[in-house]
């Protein structure tokens, strides 16, 4: 199996599908080293495959790192965790517009996650002592997100960007 396999499944699938194409997807088989990009005492937003359906980024999360408190604009979101071990926190907005802490999950490798517009506000986060590795389908691309600034504590709107972008070379299957 190749990404290029991964990519035009999706391309000829209805979005609904697409958490049950990463579940059968065989994973062990790819060698993301061309797209990995790494920081210390970050995480780096890898973009890979985008087109006007969906977006296919690859996270690479340091040791101790998390992202702030977000939402996905309302688009739907699938992660796959390749590397390592991750927790992932669930927040909902209460009528005062304040958030508020539901859940926590445990995400070990080759396990899913998914966020929609009916889930709310979530944080991902590498409290573990190794480096992890995640993959991010989001269907429709995501240009911003609410994101909740821990300084003013507020919930502001935020442009998403890559830390790096590389396609892949496709081979479009008939």
């Amino acid at each position: 199996m190749s990404l290029n396999k991964l990519v035009n499944q999706l391309s000829v699938s209805h979005k609904k599908d697409y958490s049950k194409i990463l579940k059968e997807f065989d994973f062990s088989l790819i060698d993301f080293k061309s797209i990995e990009h790494w920081k210390p005492n970050a995480y780096t937003r890898n973009c890979f495959y985008r087109d006007s359906s969906f977006e296919l980024i690859l996270i690479c999360w340091d040791k101790g790192v998390k992202t702030a408190i977000h939402d996905h604009d309302g688009e739907d979101c699938c992660v796959m965790l390749l590397e390592g071990e991750m927790e992932e926190d669930f927040y909902t907005l209460n009528d005062k517009g304040q958030l508020v802490f539901q859940s926590t999950k445990t995400l070990k490798k080759y396990q899913l996650t998914q966020a929609d517009k009916n889930n709310g506000f979530h944080r991902l986060k590498n409290q573990f002592s190794q480096r992890a590795m995640s993959l991010h389908l989001y269907a429709n691309p995501i240009e911003e997100s609410l994101t909740l600034d821990e300084v003013s504590g507020k919930i502001i709107k935020k442009k998403l960007n890559y830390n790096s972008y590389k396609p892949i070379a496709l081979t479009v299957n008939n």
